[in-house]
Order: C-alpha cells, then sequence, then structure tokens
C-alpha cells in the first residue's frame, strides 16, 4: 500500500507537476495539527505534503465525490472521509474530532473554503467554518498554506507553509471571526509567490 501512495505521489507531484515546498519545517513544529490550504486545483491534497510528513495523514472531502467508485476506493485506502458542505454535517465534524481522539500524531488536511475556488473574485472572500470549530474544539494548531492558483500539467507548482498558530492566540472565539482571520493568513502567504 506504501508503494502505490508514493507511485501516486510522485505521478502527481513530480511528473504530472513540479512541486517545490517552502518554510516546510513548520511541520516539526507540532506532532498533530489541522492542516488548512488554499483550494483551486483537484490536485491540491496530494500537493500539501512533502514525502517525509505523509504519515497519519487524514483529509476530508466532499460528499460529493464519494457518489464513483473509483473515489470511494481511493477514500477507503487514503483516511478520506465525506463532509456535506451545504448542511451542517454534525457526523463528519464528530468524525474529525474523533480522528484527533484516536491518533496523537494525526494530521488533518481542511480546505477551509469549502470548494475549489476557480474565480478571481472569490479568492480571498469564501469560507467554511469547520476547521475553526475543531481547531477551537480540540485545542489543536493550525498551519495555513498556499498553493498555486490553477496550475497547468508539467508547471511549477509552489506550496508555502505559515507559521501555525493556536485559536486562543486570535484573541476571539467566534467561528465567523477566526475563519477570516485563518482565510487572511493563506492569502497573505501568496505575498511570497508574488514576491519571487
Amino acid at each position: 500500500m506504501r508503494i502505490l501512495t508514493r507511485f501516486l505521489k510522485w505521478l502527481s507531484c513530480s511528473f504530472f507537476y513540479r512541486v517545490k515546498y517552502h518554510n516546510a519545517e513548520v511541520l516539526d513544529k507540532y506532532n498533530t495539527y489541522l492542516i488548512c490550504p488554499s483550494h483551486s486545483c483537484v490536485f491540491d491534497p496530494a500537493f500539501v505534503f512533502p514525502t517525509k510528513y505523509d504519515l497519519d495523514v487524514y483529509i476530508m472531502a466532499k460528499v460529493e465525490l464519494f457518489k464513483h467508485a473509483s473515489f470511494r476506493w481511493l477514500a477507503n485506502r487514503y483516511n478520506v472521509f465525506a463532509i456535506d458542505r451545504e448542511n451542517v454535517d454534525v457526523k463528519s465534524l464528530l468524525q474529525s474530532i474523533d480522528v484527533f481522539k484516536k491518533n496523537e500524531n494525526a494530521k488533518l488536511i481542511m480546505f477551509p473554503e469549502g470548494k475549489i475556488i476557480k474565480n478571481e473574485e472569490e479568492v480571498g472572500t469564501v469560507y467554511k467554518k469547520g476547521a475553526a470549530f475543531i481547531a477551537s474544539h480540540m485545542e489543536k494548531a493550525i498551519i495555513p498554506v498556499y498553493i498555486s492558483r490553477r496550475p497547468k500539467f508539467f508547471q511549477k507548482v509552489h506550496v508555502y507553509f505559515g507559521e501555525p498558530f493556536m485559536i486562543n492566540e486570535l484573541g476571539t472565539k467566534n467561528l465567523d471571526d477566526i475563519s477570516k482571520k485563518l482565510i487572511k493568513s493563506i492569502y497573505a502567504l501568496k505575498e511570497e509567490e508574488n514576491n519571487r
């Protein structure tokens, strides 16, 4: 299974795209955390982690994807579970919390925008509150991540990791405010790409 995982990682991050990581050393600051990337490409989940960090990773994906048998097959092997973006999905949130309770080294990927952002007008303005809720409830660090927008095949993709932060450092318990600050911290990393 690990061989298949590494092969698919190589296919998406070294063959179809050329992924370069920046500030990845922040991933060593905590054993467990939420990783919250920007989302503009279907390959973003594969881009997120450098290979040496890809153990104990769990991913939340939109429930619609599970209608496809091939995706369900992959999901069952890669710790992927469904979330209903249109409704308050208590089951998925509880499952996320349970991940951290059962695995002290769990790393949960949640895309706080809740969907692939295709339109430039939506960049930095769209968000869901699930990541803020889970990080607050479980007292887990959040690592914001910015991934190059809408890359084309065989292009270089840059993945920028921001500094981890705890919810209690933000000075608010309001999930809406926390979510806005999270999105802001993600797109602040875009400046690093603009300055390249």
